[in-house]
């Protein structure tokens, strides 16, 4: 390929992730091999997420106009059309544009004899009605015009079936970049300030108490502010579940599955970085990812370390508080990471993961000091994951009690008996999950 091209750059990409599936990596690797930078890289990346977001209803259009299928088509080629159509139909990219530089892609990869195929396909396909779209039933519907697997649109069907397309189709944090400012370097006032001078679009107060919604011309780690620890990057409901933690300067606490480390940031900075943070994760990678956010933002008093939070572990001290921020299916993040939308959700993978839950929820019950608090937190919105994991932890440790934390909660977050839960499209913020627990004094 001949110099940097965002369209050849995102279609690489897609074919990669179709084989291997970790989009982040892969479209990162991808951008830095064509070495491409600015308005080109963030192009680049737009195509990819799109396709990704959208690519149920892609599929399904193209799929019209394709008597044997997408299926049977090159990958190269199968990236290509859903590459164009996405850019015509969902980034305002004027359709001849976007069917010319296709043809061309199909050069640029050695597909030049499919070139016919890829320009008349287009052509019918960016002006098809998905309003005259006739589906086999409602979780058809929501596959297509939600663009979700079976399993996903089956399971928002189930349990959330009058929101379940705009649960699909809802963007997260109004579509801006959810921050947290450092407190030790100012207020979240002076940070959105400090933004607006340094070329931010826009930031200004979010709903959760010391949140900041910005946008940003390109990636926010590339902005001076974020490089120097006036911010860190974390979703508004996030922020919310480490809140509830209430971390006071001068606590031990637990951070049990604690990578990349955003909510370690938030705990600790709460702490006035005075006390114990032990920030634990699984292995050794990703505990590198919470060394270099605490050094970024200049925190003295948090060690990472690798811990296996499923397993009985002798190093770890008894904690004042506890953040269990579990391994989950990640439903409530649809938006944010568009391949969970295309996940299997087998029922072996479901009970395993529930399995671990809870053991780290029991790990934790054993290292909380009497009279602590406890913290039980998901990015999903399956009840399974949810309420129904909170009840089944206090039915085997009754010394726990479920409580209302001294924090201020946005409108539409659902609190019940045994937890809050921010839907989507009741909050504007991420799908999530959260439950203060109480150990009770003997």
């Amino acid at each position: 390929m001949s110099g940097p091209n965002p369209r050849a750059a995102a279609v690489a990409a897609l074919v990669r992730q179709e084989q291997d599936g970790f989009s982040n990596l892969i479209l990162d690797a991808e951008l830095r091999r064509q070495k491409l930078e600015g308005r080109e890289k963030a192009f680049a990346s737009a195509i990819f997420y799109t396709v990704l977001e959208h690519q149920g209803t892609l599929d399904y259009i193209l799929s019209r106009f394709l008597p044997k299928g997408l299926a049977k088509l090159d990958p190269q080629v199968r990236e290509i059309l859903r590459a164009a159509l996405a850019q015509a139909r969902y980034m305002q990219v004027p359709a001849s544009a976007a069917v010319n530089e296709a043809v061309k892609l199909t050069r640029t990869f050695r597909k030049a004899s499919a070139s016919g195929l890829v320009n008349a396909v287009l052509r019918r396909a960016i002006g098809y009605d998905l309003g005259s779209a006739v589906f086999a039933d409602e979780v058809e519907r929501l596959m297509v015009l939600g663009s979700a697997g079976r399993d996903v649109a089956a399971f928002l069907h189930e349990h959330y079936p009058d929101e379940a397309l705009d649960i699909l189709t809802h963007t997260a944090d109004g579509g801006l970049t959810s921050l947290r400012a450092n407190p030790l370097k100012g207020t979240p006032e002076a940070l959105c300030e400090k933004l607006l001078a340094s070329g931010a679009k826009t930031a200004a107060p979010g709903l959760v108490p010391g949140s900041v919604l910005a946008r940003f011309e390109g990636s926010p780690a590339e902005s001076g502010l974020f490089r120097e620890g006036y911010f860190h990057v974390e979703g508004q409901a996030s922020q919310l579940a480490a809140l509830c933690v209430e971390a006071k300067p001068g606590d031990t606490v637990l951070d049990l599955c604690a990578a990349p480390g955003g909510k370690s940031l938030l705990l600790i900075e709460e702490m006035g970085d005075q006390g114990r943070l032990v920030s634990c994760d699984v292995s050794e990678n990703r505990v590198q990812l919470i060394r270099k956010a605490v050094e970024r933002m200049g925190f003295r008093n948090v060690e990472p370390r690798v811990s296996d939070g499923t397993k009985a572990d002798a190093d770890l001290p008894m904690a004042d508080a506890i953040l269990v921020d579990a391994p989950c299916s990640g439903l409530g993040i649809l938006a944010k990471k568009p391949d969970i939308r295309y996940k299997t959700l087998e029922k072996a993978r479901h009970d395993e993961l529930l399995a671990t839950q809870s053991a780290i929820l029991d790990t934790a019950a054993a290292h909380l000091k009497e009279g602590g608090r406890l913290v039980y937190s998901t990015c999903t919105i399956d009840p399974a994951e949810n309420e129904e994991q909170v009840r089944a932890f206090v039915g085997r440790h009754p010394e726990f009690r479920v409580v209302t934390p001294d924090v201020r909660f946005p409108a539409g977050m659902t609190v019940g008996d045994w937890g809050a839960l921010s839907v989507p499209t009741r909050t504007g913020m991420d799908g999530f999950f959260l439950c203060a627990m109480q150990k009770r004094d003997s």
